[in-house]
């Protein structure tokens, strides 16, 4: 062969060399790119696989608490019967209140049903609950059987006389009792939809125990003894109910992504609004010259709006109403009891860190102006009155609170005040919180 013929030949042999090599680049890189993808997808369902499981065992857990017994009424059962101790002298000495609204008191008892009706006329519109219709109604009547019968049981063996002196059924109230029935059966089968359901449930329990004691009714000791009652009564049905059906006719819990991201929020800035009820008690005696007036353990209730700035500090807002029972002392006369109402409106700042994931404890610094409605106590002929005023007052707090798997967090407050006035000018507060975050 001519080198021309050759030449041409080995032209041709690298060109062909030079193609497939190019070709193998191709399919390496093809393969390579295709390995690739196939460990990107097991990756991620392994991760899917690896969350999906810690889900289902979180919602166990929940579920799990959801079926315990609860210790929700525990407390209110203690401050009851330590207010029925601390305040045994207050109770028992001669006074007459005046008698408002009959010994039924249906306002009352139709403020406190609010949240069970409501209960049945979201189940009655197909909204999902905790508990199929047969488990709800055993576990509705049981909490309301509970409570009514540990109520009535009480009131007869005691037979505590009520302010008015109308009958002597005080001790405890039923009343409170069937508030917070209601209010509790509410949360348990309906609060996962919003904050605001069971803080709106317990809202209304609160008003009821501020109706009675308006209306001259109870003690602040059978306010609590019955909010305790309810909910524990409550708690004890639920319980039961679901000892008797199992795991047959509940809605699992499940866990949502609000749900995450309320917890972040709360560990990160818990800014939100706060139902507040709870005892005002400190100084409780106004000296006369030959008499002494003292007031019981007052009722308060009110609301926090807190703003955090950052995720330590915040700004309140707090108002307060207290109202509290006043009786003469060192009289040989009977005068008649009055009220005592008191309004805290402050401002301050708080500061609040993580103790761990859904639970956070504070310190906070306040201050404002407390307003007092005066009172008047007679025997028909002598008068001793308590003025109206407005005084700067101050203070300081404690604060804990604890983010619930019920789309709301709970808590407390110990609070002191301090207030610029000759009349009760050093008043602690311990309060229940029910919190909504924005």
């Amino acid at each position: 062969m001519s080198r021309r013929v050759l030449f041409s030949m080995f032209l041709f042999v690298l060109c062909l060399m030079r193609v497939a090599a190019q070709v193998e680049d191709v399919v390496d890189a093809d393969y390579l790119a295709e390995i690739d993808s196939i460990m990107t997808l097991y990756e991620e369902q392994d991760r899917m696989v690896r969350v999906e499981k810690t889900v289902k065992e979180y919602e166990a857990t929940r579920l799990k608490k959801e079926m315990s017994m609860g210790a929700g009424g525990v407390l209110p059962l203690a401050r009851g019967l330590l207010l029925s101790w601390t305040d045994h002298h207050f109770i028992t000495q001669d006074a007459r209140f005046p008698s408002k609204g009959d010994g039924v008191n249906w306002s009352a008892y139709a403020v406190g049903g609010v949240p069970l009706v409501a209960n049945w006329a979201l189940r009655a519109a197909g909204v999902k609950s905790r508990s199929k219709l047969e488990r709800m109604l055993t576990a509705n009547a049981m909490a309301l059987g509970l409570s009514f019968g540990a109520t009535e049981v009480l009131k007869i063996s005691t037979n505590e006389g009520r302010p008015d002196q109308s009958n002597r059924h005080s001790f405890p109230s039923g009343h409170a009792s069937f508030a917070f029935v209601s209010a509790s059966i509410l949360s348990r089968e309906y609060g996962y939809i919003s904050p605001w359901v069971t803080v709106g449930s317990y809202a209304t329990a609160t008003g009821t125990q501020l109706l009675r004691i308006n209306h001259n009714k109870h003690w602040m000791n059978d306010l609590y003894v019955g909010a305790g009652i309810g909910m524990i009564s409550t708690n004890l049905a639920y319980f039961l109910t679901d000892k008797i059906f199992g795991m047959d006719g509940i809605n699992k819990p499940e866990v949502r992504k609000k749900d995450v991201l309320r917890l972040l929020r709360f560990n990160e800035k818990p800014t939100g609004i706060s139902l507040v009820s709870g005892t005002e008690i400190g100084d409780r005696k106004i000296h006369f010259s030959d008499a002494t007036l003292k007031t019981g353990a007052s009722i308060a209730a009110g609301a926090d709006l807190t703003w955090h700035l950052k995720s330590d500090v915040a700004a309140e807002v707090m108002v307060r109403a207290v109202d509290a029972q006043v009786k003469v002392f060192g009289q040989n006369h009977t005068f008649t009891g009055d009220h005592l109402n008191l309004y805290h409106l402050n401002a301050g700042a708080k500061y609040s860190l993580p103790i761990n994931m859904g639970n956070r404890m504070g310190t906070r610094a306040f201050a404002g102006v407390r307003i007092m409605d005066g009172a008047s106590l007679t025997d028909g002929k002598k008068t001793y009155a308590i003025p109206d005023e407005t005084k700067f007052e101050c203070g300081i707090g404690l604060t804990y609170e604890c983010l619930d798997s019920d789309n709301y967090a709970w808590g407390f407050i110990a609070d002191y005040y301090h207030t610029f006035s000759h009349y009760m000018k050093n008043r602690y507060s311990i309060s229940s919180v029910w919190k909504i975050l924005f």
